[in-house]
């Protein structure tokens, strides 16, 4: 679980960053990585609206049994598996282990993020491969929308606008019934 925009108060809207970096990407022929924020397959189309030309998605994971922390139980007996961010102090340790101890320590204060996070396994929540394909579905209708027939064309077709919190309330699924 990433905390860096809370601890540091450095970092923006991902949207708002994949659009910019993947411009200034793209005038040196390059291209860059979508990472954070992502928990629908819309999130995913957005980032490649935007001009990402990958996506990390590996918490939307997390809590499957295909991941691959170990499978533990709490307390209550709950089944759940550790999750942690790539700049927790626990990733960095495993990380830097074989470096000397100066670079340890030098390493060790760009540390942020929660070591230990427990994501606790739901039996009726879909595996990877059923998440994969909700969110390959959910890309392929976006691009179905905006006219386009491969991920560079989407980025080229997209039309991308504001959108207030109403607007996206309004746009979220009704799920009760309209009759009595």
């Amino acid at each position: 679980m990433c905390t860096t925009r809370m601890q540091t108060g450095v970092g923006r809207p991902q949207f708002s960053a994949v659009l910019e970096c993947a411009a200034e990407a793209k005038k040196h022929g390059k291209t860059i990585w979508a990472d954070g924020g992502v928990r629908h397959p819309r999130d995913v189309a957005l980032a490649l609206a935007a001009g990402a030309a990958q996506v990390m998605i590996g918490s939307w994971f997390a809590g499957t049994y295909e991941s691959p922390s170990d499978l533990r139980r709490d307390h209550d007996g709950r089944l759940y598996k550790e999750s942690f961010g790539m700049a927790s102090a626990r990733a960095v340790a495993a990380r830097t282990a074989t470096e000397d101890a100066f670079d340890r320590a030098r390493k060790s204060l760009f540390e942020e993020g929660i070591s230990t996070s427990r994501m606790f396994i739901n039996p009726s929540r879909p595996g990877v491969e059923d998440l994969i394909d909700e969110i390959i579905a959910g890309v392929r209708s976006s691009c179905t929308y905006a006219g386009a027939n491969s991920l560079p064309d989407f980025h080229e077709k997209a039309v991308i606008g504001i959108q207030s919190a109403a607007g996206y309330a309004e746009g979220r699924p009704l799920f009760t019934s309209w009759k009595n």
